[in-house]
C-alpha cells in the first residue's frame, strides 16, 4: 500500500513529549498542554474503554470490510471537532441502544469518536486505529448519491388566517391514539379539529419544502421561534406525508443533539447507526453543479431523512436559511462512504 498522506493541524509536540516520558521509565507521564480546542480529549494509554475486549464483528451485508484508499488527505477542522463533541455526548447517554444496528455495539462507536479526537496529533493514526467498512449500495463501485439539505426558516402564524391557511401537523399518535389517514385524506382535512397543528404557513409549497428537508425553523409574528424536527411519515393514497415534532429553539438531529453544517449527515439508521463516524468521498461542485474534484472528509451520522430509506443515498447538512440553501444546492452527485470502527487488534 502506498503511504497515506494526512493534512494534520498541530499538536505533535505534545504527543512526542508524552511518549518520551514513558520511554524514560517515568511512572506518570507529564501532563500534556491543552489541545487547540478545549473539548479535544487527549489519548490516555491506559484508557479502560480503549482496552475493553470486543467480540468478533458480525455485520450485515450492507457493510463490507475493505482496505482504506491510499493518498488520503483528510483535514481536521474546528467544525469537525464540534460535531465530534456532540457525537461523544450522545453516545455516552444510557438511553442509546447497545446495538443500534446488527453487529455494532455503541461502545465501538464511542471508542471510534474518542480515537478520532486524538488522530490530529498522531501522523498515521487513521490507518493505525481504524477498520474501514464500505457502504454496500449495489451501484457501480458502491457509489452513494450525496445530496445537501438545510433548515428552512419560515414565517408562520399560530392559527389559520388568510395569510397562513396551511397547517404543519404533529404525529397523530404522539399524545393520543388518533388513526393516521392516507396522505390524500390528510390534504383534504381528515385531521382537522384534532389540535395537531404546530404552526400555520402561507402555502403548500412552503410546507412541502419543509417536509422534503425533514425540519424547519418557524418564526411567529411576535419574534418567537420553534425548531420543528421530523415527527414521522405515512405513505399511501396521495404519496407521502411528513409530520413534525417540536424540538426546542435550536437545530437538532434525530439523536436530539445539534447539527453541524458540513459535518452532520442524514442516513437510514436501519443500515448506518446514529452516532457512526464516516469517511466520505465528497464531490466538489462548481456553481453550475458540475463535479470538478473530490475531497475526503470525516463526517458523522447524526440525523435521519424521511426520504432516505436505503444505503444508496446520504444527505449532508448545509446550514440554516438562505446560506444553507445555497450550500445545499452545490451538493448533488455521487461519492463513496466508509464506516469507521476501531481495529479489532488495537490494544490502546
Amino acid at each position: 500500500m502506498k503511504p497515506v498522506l494526512y493534512k494534520i493541524l498541530g499538536g505533535t509536540t505534545a504527543v512526542s513529549l508524552m511518549m518520551a516520558g514513558l520511554l524514560m521509565g517515568q511512572k506518570d507521564p507529564p501532563e500534556a498542554p491543552p489541545p487547540p480546542f478545549p473539548y479535544v480529549r487527549p489519548l490516555v494509554l491506559n484508557d479502560t474503554l480503549l482496552k475493553a475486549p470486543m467480540a468478533p464483528r458480525q455485520l450485515s451485508s450492507s457493510l463490507i470490510k475493505v482496505e482504506p484508499d491510499s493518498q488520503l488527505n483528510v483535514a481536521f477542522a474546528s467544525e469537525m471537532y464540534q460535531a465530534m463533541k456532540y457525537q461523544e455526548e450522545y453516545l455516552s447517554r444510557r438511553s442509546v441502544d447497545r446495538y443500534p444496528v446488527r453487529g455494532i455495539h455503541k461502545n465501538e462507536l464511542l471508542k471510534t469518536v474518542r480515537l478520532l479526537q486524538t488522530s490530529a496529533f498522531e501522523p498515521g493514526a487513521l490507518l493505525k486505529y481504524f477498520d474501514y467498512y464500505q457502504v454496500n449500495t449495489e451501484l457501480k463501485n458502491d457509489r452513494v448519491r450525496i445530496t445537501g439539505y438545510y433548515t428552512p426558516t419560515i414565517k408562520a402564524g399560530r392559527g389559520p388566517s388568510a395569510e397562513t391557511p396551511v397547517p404543519m401537523l404533529k404525529w397523530p399518535k404522539e399524545d393520543r391514539d388518533i388513526p393516521v389517514p392516507s396522505p390524500a385524506a390528510i390534504e383534504a382535512g381528515a385531521l382537522n379539529g384534532y389540535n395537531l397543528d404546530l404552526g400555520w404557513v402561507s402555502s403548500r409549497k412552503e410546507l412541502r419544502n419543509a417536509q422534503l428537508q425533514g425540519s424547519c425553523i418557524i418564526q411567529f409574528p411576535d419574534g418567537d421561534i420553534d425548531f420543528l424536527g421530523f415527527g414521522g411519515s405515512v405513505r399511501g393514497d396521495g404519496g407521502a406525508y411528513v409530520f413534525f415534532k417540536k424540538m426546542g429553539k435550536e437545530v437538532l438531529g434525530s439523536g436530539s443533539f445539534p447539527l453541524t453544517a458540513g459535518y452532520s449527515a442524514a442516513i437510514d439508521p436501519k443500515f448506518i447507526p446514529i452516532g457512526a463516524s464516516l469517511l466520505a468521498e465528497l464531490p466538489v461542485c462548481d456553481k453550475a453543479g458540475n463535479v470538478v474534484d473530490y475531497e475526503y472528509r470525516i463526517i458523522f451520522a447524526q440525523d435521519r431523512g424521511g426520504a432516505i430509506q436505503t444505503t444508496k443515498r446520504m444527505d449532508l447538512y448545509c446550514g440554516i436559511g438562505e446560506k444553507g440553501l445555497e450550500a445545499a444546492k452545490r451538493v448533488n452527485s455521487y461519492g463513496r462512504l466508509w464506516l469507521l470502527l476501531p481495529k479489532k487488534d488495537f490494544k490502546g
